[in-house]
Parts: C-alpha cells; structure tokens; sequence
C-alpha cells in the first residue's frame, strides 16, 4: 500500500514537471516567432539592414518594436502593428542611456527589467520597467523632449 502512494506521487510530479516544461517550451517559441516576424519585418519594409533588438510593446495596441542600423550606420527604431509600420531616427530621439541615468539619480537601488520605445496613439515614450524595494514601477519618458509623461507602481506578489 506504502508503495502505491510513492508511486502516485512520482507519477504526479512527472505530469507537473512535463506540464511545466510544455508551456515553457510553447512560450519560448512564440516568443521566437515574434523574434523572426519583427526581424523580417523590418528588413523588408525598413532600410534596417542589422537588427540590434526585437522587443513588444504591450499598450492599448500591441507593437512589435525593432531597433537596428541602415547600411550607413544610422540608428533607426521601427513599431509594427500588424502590417502597419513606422520609423524614427534614433538621433532625434533622447538616448536611453540618459533617460537611464536620470531615473539612476531619482532612484538609485532600481533594478532594470527593460527599455522599450513605446508608441500610445501618436505619441513615443520610452517605456521603463524596474523594480525597487517591494514595487515594479513603470515609468514613461517623452522621445522627444524628455519630459516625464506618466508612471505606474504595482507592488510584488507576495511569495
């Protein structure tokens, strides 16, 4: 009888484990195809030639964004929609290392999850996600000028 339930219970964490490691898998490769649609995107609709970065933004639309050089060297930054797209030159925008360093300074023990052009409606932010003590905050910075736009605060999951 004692065995029987060791055996069960094996039995279950492999289901779990196999469970796990699907969805795992699953997520991995539509992460991968949104990789490969960003990339390929860009490249034929973009004078991106070199593909530094391929990320989504997740806001009232979904964008997938793509940062990349042209053959020149220009850096240029791409939201896709669907078909629809749109480019920026880079060099009109604020760098990201300055809108990194500014939070630096107002929040000094934050930890970067990630930097993402991000495009509400017509305008284009940098959307960043850190957390800091017991709270995630997201906070969006203007391209253009620099000028802090809006944040948001969530507090973590207690584990």
């Amino acid at each position: 009888m004692r065995k029987s339930w060791v055996y069960g219970a094996l039995a279950l964490l492999l289901v779990v484990l196999c469970s796990a490691l699907a969805l795992y898998l699953h997520l991995r490769g539509q992460q991968r195809a949104i990789e490969e649609q960003g990339k390929a995107l860009a490249l034929s609709r973009t004078q991106i030639t070199e593909v530094t970065s391929v990320g989504t933004y997740y806001g009232k639309q979904d964008y997938i964004v793509i940062e990349g050089k042209t053959e020149d060297g220009e850096k240029l930054v791409a939201w896709f929609h669907g078909e629809q797209g749109e480019v920026e030159k880079m060099s009109r925008l604020i760098p990201k290392e300055n809108v990194l360093e500014a939070l630096a300074k107002d929040h000094p023990g934050m930890q970067l999850i990630h930097i993402i052009p991000a495009k509400q409606d017509n305008s284009k932010a940098w959307e960043v996600l850190f957390a800091e003590g017991d709270y995630f905050h997201y906070y969006y910075i203007d391209m253009y000028n620099g000028k802090f736009l809006k944040s948001y605060q969530l507090q973590k999951a207690d584990t």
